[in-house]
């Protein structure tokens, strides 16, 4: 029986993904959380076997699952995120995740991935498989320009480009806030852009957001 911690700050998607593991044989729900110290605290206090966690929530991001990955490093993980495989899947894997899933696969999919990452093995979509085999190849010279951000320039820039305000990016992400602005100031000039307005336009159009 492999216990099952959710972690998202949305309750409904909590609420659906716990019933899925509460009907799911082999899968017991051991707890949920809203934020990753939430979920730090319950992870130090009670055996999970597999974490399964959203990006966005107050103290998450890539920077969660390294802190996760280093506290316990035999802990299964499985990223379920709003985010593109393109852009966040390989990143997830490198700082210590052992699947990636979007929200937009449908129940069975999501149960395949927790059973496979649970049992001890990775799970990535045929996309996110072909996309890591290309990264693998060789650098590709014409990938777009945020392929040069760092994973935290990246996780502000679809923060930015979703109309959040610097103190409320902060607070997510743990940062303070002249942190978020330095970011931005590095973001912009990394991409040629001159404004916030430029860089929603660009998220959007490269499928960021």
């Amino acid at each position: 029986m492999y216990r099952v911690l959710l972690v998202d700050d949305h309750v409904v998607v909590r609420q659906g993904i716990a019933r899925l593991v509460e009907r799911s044989t082999g899968l017991l729900l051991a707890g949920e959380a809203s934020s990753g110290p939430e979920a730090t605290a319950f992870l130090l206090a009670n055996p999970v076997d597999l974490l399964v966690t959203d990006l966005d929530m107050t103290g998450g991001g890539l920077e969660f699952i390294e802190r996760v990955h280093e506290l316990r490093p035999n802990l299964r993980i499985l990223v379920l995120s709003q985010h593109s495989e393109r852009e966040f899947a390989i990143r997830a894997l490198t700082a210590g995740a052992h699947g990636y899933l979007t929200k937009m696969a449908d129940a069975t999919t999501l149960e395949e991935a927790m059973r496979r990452v649970a049992s001890g093995r990775r799970y990535l979509s045929e996309t996110a498989q072909e996309l890591a085999l290309e990264q693998l190849a060789a650098p590709d010279p014409a990938a777009p320009p945020h392929a040069r951000l760092s994973t935290r320039e990246l996780e502000v820039l679809v923060h930015l480009a979703r109309g959040r305000r610097v103190g409320e990016i902060a607070e997510e992400l743990g940062i303070s806030m002249k942190t978020v602005s330095t970011h931005r100031t590095r973001i912009l000039e990394k991409l040629g852009l001159t404004s916030t307005v430029d860089l929603a336009l660009y998220a959007r159009e490269h499928d960021l957001v």
